[in-house]
């Protein structure tokens, strides 16, 4: 209403959130479905991954030499993105393909199976016997599968970063790349506000 031929797009933390946030935290395939489910909605920029692989494989990123088993099983956890995420930019995939890919996820997960549906391939928790999905993950991902056309990104992928060299004396040499999309900006601010009154008081 304030500016004209403004053309908004939603957020990718929050679009992802909304279908996490359904997901029971503690099933024993929680982690593998965050990654599956980041794969669906982006990519990474293949110069960027490969890259960081090789960093990886050579020891320059932590010290440790990666193998190919080492770097496989380091994606299967939150740790990949935490601490290589700021070296590889993330595309995020055309509406289409972000629809099919995420109703794929949905059957790798699911267990329940409906009239008319593909099978689901999910399993329950063998702990608790308890299934990933929660009961409104179904109207969330529905939901997020219409709104995938509002998420692309309005420039092209060489604009939507700023790009930050190495320090010269880093072994790897990979750039840091900080992403000009404004919700990126948001959390960073909600972050640093978060902290801000942590000035080493009492909690009284």
């Amino acid at each position: 209403l304030l500016f004209e031929n403004i053309e908004g797009r939603l957020g990718l933390f929050h679009y992802i959130q909304r279908m996490t946030r359904t997901l029971r935290k503690k099933h024993v395939d929680y982690f593998d479905a965050i990654a599956s489910l980041l794969e669906a909605v982006c990519r990474y920029h293949s110069d960027d991954f490969e890259a960081v692989i090789g960093a990886l494989k050579k020891g320059h990123l932590g010290g440790k030499i990666h193998t190919h088993d080492d770097i496989a099983e380091l994606r299967g956890t939150r740790l990949f993105r935490q601490r290589y995420a700021k070296y590889i930019r993330k595309i995020i995939r055309p509406a289409d393909t972000m629809t099919q890919l995420i109703d794929d996820w949905f059957v790798r997960f699911k267990v329940s199976n409906s009239e008319g549906s593909r099978p689901g391939r999910g399993r329950l928790d063998p702990r608790t016997q308890m299934t990933l999905f929660k009961s409104e993950t179904k109207n969330a991902v529905e939901e997020c599968k219409k709104k995938a056309v509002h998420l692309a990104d309005p420039l092209p992928i060489q604009e939507m970063y700023f790009t930050v060299p190495p320090n010269p004396n880093s072994k790897h040499q990979l750039p840091q790349f900080l992403s000009r999309r404004v919700e990126s900006k948001l959390e960073s601010f909600h972050d640093n506000l978060s902290h801000f009154a942590n000035c080493g008081m009492r909690s009284t």
